[in-house]
């Protein structure tokens, strides 16, 4: 679905390229996670996806990004609107229109799509996100996960086979961002939609994915494969993979989940090493219910 071949970009205030050597193609109905330490050229991978980069950012781009066979140097992101849906990480700066349905509706508006079809491709677009019931709400009044359901709605509704987003979880609290992952596991697993998303809060989003590219560094070569192998040798990585390497488990874990099926060796491994107050209370939650807890000052008397 998206294939870059040999994809580097140098911006012209630069010397070093921002982006270098990026081969590979992420497939068709796939969440594929972009990962890697800040300042390695994340926005602009994305933003050769959109033909953001270099239409609008301005730079030189080589080597060659096609999405649905469209090459994205020669298609700029008004002809690349039907078929790549980009979504940022602040849905106020996305939005412009008041209400929510104006807003679903402008982007085939402005594609010139026929008025029976923008009020079908809306009225599904609002059942699917969940979104009927806010349909006549202004737009500010909304909390911030609906704000961000509302703009991946806007794009949507132009039946895009890809969708871009730019750490679309990381001004959310944890219930809000739940929201959008659990829309973006539906348009994968239900629609076949293509999600390309960079994210900086690891830990909320990795254990969806299906892939994951790492830019290691600024200018290298990235590394893609599955969530757990890149995990491994990740730079950048949610606490509980820190966790797994630690230990020494492979895979490493994804979840929270994950890590405390596996934890009981570990636990047991560990707990002559426990001090007394910690080995006390846990001595305290593992009692049977009734039974009398010893006092640790009697113990230690």
């Amino acid at each position: 679905m998206i294939r870059f071949e040999n994809v580097s970009v140098t911006y012209d205030d630069t010397e070093a390229p921002s982006l270098h050597g990026v081969d590979l193609t992420v497939p068709e109905g796939e969440l594929c996670l972009l990962v890697g330490p800040s300042g390695v050229g994340k926005s602009t991978l994305l933003g050769t996806v959109s033909g953001l980069v270099p239409h609008f950012t301005g730079g030189t781009l080589h080597g060659r990004v096609t999405v649905a066979g469209r090459d994205t140097r020669t298609h700029k992101p008004r002809e690349l609107a039907d078929v790549v849906g980009t979504v940022g990480q602040d849905p106020l700066a996305h939005f412009v229109t008041d209400t929510v349905e104006d807003e679903l509706a402008y982007g085939m508006e402005s594609l010139g799509v026929p008025p029976h079809t923008m009020r079908r491709r809306v009225e599904e677009t609002l059942d699917l996100l969940g979104l009927a019931g806010l349909r006549d709400r202004p737009i500010a009044t909304l909390s911030g996960g609906q704000q961000q359901r509302v703009a991946i709605g806007s794009v949507l509704t132009t039946h895009p086979a890809v969708l871009v987003l730019d750490e679309p979880t990381s001004a959310l609290d944890p219930g809000a961002a739940e929201e959008v992952l659990a829309v973006l596991q539906r348009l994968v697993h239900d629609l076949g939609t293509t999600v390309l998303m960079a994210e900086h809060r690891l830990e909320r989003v990795v254990q969806y994915a299906d892939r994951v590219i790492l830019l290691p560094g600024p200018g290298e070569a990235p590394v893609m494969g599955e969530p757990a192998e890149v995990m491994a040798v990740s730079p950048v990585h949610p606490p509980v993979v820190g966790l797994g390497r630690l230990a020494g488990w492979s895979p490493v874990p994804l979840s929270v989940r994950d890590a405390r099926r596996r934890a009981a060796p570990l636990r047991e491994r560990l707990a002559p090493l426990a001090p007394p107050a910690a080995q006390e209370a846990r001595e305290a939650r593992e009692a049977p219910e009734g039974a009398p807890r010893r006092a640790g000052f009697l113990r230690r008397a």
